[in-house]
């Protein structure tokens, strides 16, 4: 799983790790980008009708976790982040599968666009609304889908290095 300190510090590691913070901060960017227009373009709690009902803009500004979940006015939701995303940072650095890191730093890349939104603006501005009628999903943004996708594919990765016929393979 994860490689050693030696491995952790060779050139080519480095070089993968480091195009791989480019390819988090430009995810991280492209949220914000998106989440700047809908700041300015939108407003709060107006939806706006992109394919039908279905799909809308609809400005909210989330002073709490994913879904609106709370861990009360006072938590340091910002500088949790941040360790998290240290973390995972490091974690993605240490790692030598290649689709993992990539993964990681898919993850990384909506940290660094929540975390930011969270530091300038006090909470992180959600605005694509999927669902229909009174069936709807919570208010989300980019940073949500990148850090959704990462997570879904590493779950799908280890269900897969889990599966019977791939211990097969590894142990010939």
């Amino acid at each position: 799983m994860f490689g050693n300190v030696r491995y952790a510090f060779s050139p080519e590691n480095l070089k993968i790790s480091l195009l791989l913070f480019f390819y988090s901060v430009f995810l991280g960017i492209l949220d914000l980008i998106t989440k700047a227009w809908a700041y300015s373009s939108l407003k709060l709690h107006t939806p706006v009708e992109v394919f039908g009902e279905f799909f809308r803009f609809t400005l909210v500004i989330n002073y709490n976790t994913a879904f609106g979940l709370s861990f009360g006015e006072n938590f340091p939701y910002a500088l949790m982040a941040s360790v998290l995303a240290v973390a995972l940072f490091v974690v993605m650095v240490l790692e030598r599968r290649k689709v993992y890191k990539f993964l990681y730093a898919t993850i990384l890349g909506g940290a660094i666009g929540n975390i930011v939104d969270r530091i300038l603006r006090g909470g992180v501005v959600d605005f694509v609304d999927v669902g229909v009628g009174g069936f709807r999903w919570y208010t989300f943004n980019l940073a949500d889908v990148w850090v959704t996708l990462g997570l879904t594919g590493l779950l799908i990765l280890l269900i897969v290095d889990e599966m019977p016929f791939r211990k097969k393979e590894s142990q010939s």
